[in-house]
């Protein structure tokens, strides 16, 4: 392998897993139904999503809503507070979010 490659193999993907909490149900906003919030407890990505979606007003600690996804992996509709923000399937499917109880 080569030298490079190998100072970073132990880590590759540890940061793309989720944080397993047995005590309390996860789902990404991907699998959330229309209409259902939670708060959003860790995001799944590098630092430039990171930023992006702090930007979008998607922080850690912050409550969303779910408003609608188009079909076959289109964009998920949120709501952050007064905000309706439309992102890609692939960056909603890192974003973890603790459902509120109903």
């Amino acid at each position: 392998m080569h030298r490079f490659m190998r100072r970073f193999r132990p880590r590759f993907g540890a940061r793309l897993t989720p944080r397993s909490r047995p005590e309390m149900k996860q789902l990404t906003l991907t699998q959330m139904r229309d209409g259902q919030s939670g708060v959003v407890v860790e995001i799944l990505g590098g630092r430039r999503m990171t930023d992006r979606l702090s930007a979008l007003g998607v922080r850690p600690g912050l409550r969303v809503t779910k408003v609608g996804a188009m079909f076959m992996r289109g964009p998920v509709t949120i709501q952050t507070g007064n905000a309706r923000v439309a992102i890609g399937f692939g960056m909603a499917n890192r974003v973890i979010v603790e459902p509120a109880q109903e």
